[in-house]
């Protein structure tokens, strides 16, 4: 049960329209209701969340301890709470991301963006840089979601053109947001539809130098034990890939000839104990002549990139 909030120490009740609230009291009392909930940064999601609705940074909140929170205010804070209690991911309360050192706008139609996924747009930037002698270059990603990897990617290559896919109307439109508000809209072209499908129907004709992505890959079987805030609140359908948890990878592979240029890049970010499986399947497509493993913070083999074969004389265009 969420309780009062209460006017500094003197806990006097916020929930009538006469009551003044201050900031060190607000936050007080959400640092307790976070913590008998078993949340594990309680003053951390406290402090965040009252800074975005106040919109100021979480300094403010300590050099002004005493300012009067506003009840309309205190109200949304506390329904905020009431959400974070429940296990809803901070990000989708406050509407923000962070990733590759730019703010993205995340509700749960989309993933919340990982910082392991940072190593694959970094590692893609670097192996752009053996590109530069193209005049464009072509990007494709699968299951853009939130637009992280393709926002970030057409923010950081200046020469870049994006192909960004996703099976979800929803996701679409969050990265068409996330687009225009860093000034890359014009260097993607958003695709509904499922893997290279809206590619085909659309008649485009591409072989790209990189294609990316962080599809589902998590089997159906592993959904109970996931995390509630992940369980619960992201969007399945970019979470879970089939009873294996490789059904992506597999369709992603299939075709992958028909869309990869030669000298080009796949680069996949993969579960857990998932590398060895993923890397068989590239080999068995007989295109790629070098496969390299970059591991996440956990030491645990997270991206895969692979290069397909330099076919001297076959048509790049």
């Amino acid at each position: 049960m969420i309780g009062k909030l209460t006017k500094g120490e003197n806990n006097t009740s916020a929930d009538n329209d006469t009551a003044i609230v201050t900031i060190r009291g607000v936050i007080q009392w959400a640092v307790r209701e976070l913590q008998c909930s078993g949340i594990d940064s309680p003053r951390l999601d406290a402090e965040v969340i009252l800074s975005h609705l106040l919109g100021c940074d979480r300094t403010e909140l300590h050099t002004h301890p005493e300012k009067p929170v506003q009840c309309a205010i205190a109200s949304q804070y506390k329904k905020a709470i009431q959400r974070r209690v429940q296990r809803t991911p901070l990000q989708y309360i406050t509407h923000h991301a962070e990733f590759m050192s730019l703010d993205f706008y995340v509700n749960e139609s989309v993933l919340i963006p990982r910082p392991e996924t940072e190593l694959l747009v970094e590692a893609a930037i670097k192996k752009a840089n053996g590109f530069l002698s193209e005049d464009e270059i072509i990007v494709i990603d699968i299951g853009v979601g939130s637009g992280n990897i393709a926002v970030s990617l057409a923010k950081y290559i200046d020469i870049s053109k994006i192909y960004a896919i996703d099976i979800s109307p929803e996701a679409i439109d969050i990265a068409k947001i996330n687009a225009r508000k860093h000034g890359v809209e014009n260097k993607i072209t958003f695709l509904c539809g499922n893997i290279y499908e809206p590619l085909q129907s659309r008649g485009i004709k591409i072989k790209a130098h990189f294609i990316v992505s962080n599809p589902p890959y998590i089997a159906s079987s592993e959904l109970s034990v996931l995390q509630q805030e992940v369980r619960d609140y992201e969007p399945h359908t970019a979470l879970i890939s089939g009873t294996s948890g490789l059904e992506m990878f597999e369709r992603i592979l299939e075709d992958i000839s028909s869309w990869l240029r030669p000298s080009g890049f796949l680069l996949l970010e993969v579960a857990e104990k998932q590398a060895r499986q993923i890397i068989k399947m590239m080999k068995n497509t007989n295109i790629f002549t070098s496969i390299q493993r970059i591991k996440d913070y956990q030491n645990i083999s997270r991206i895969l990139i692979a290069q397909r074969e330099d076919n001297i004389g076959q048509d790049r265009n």
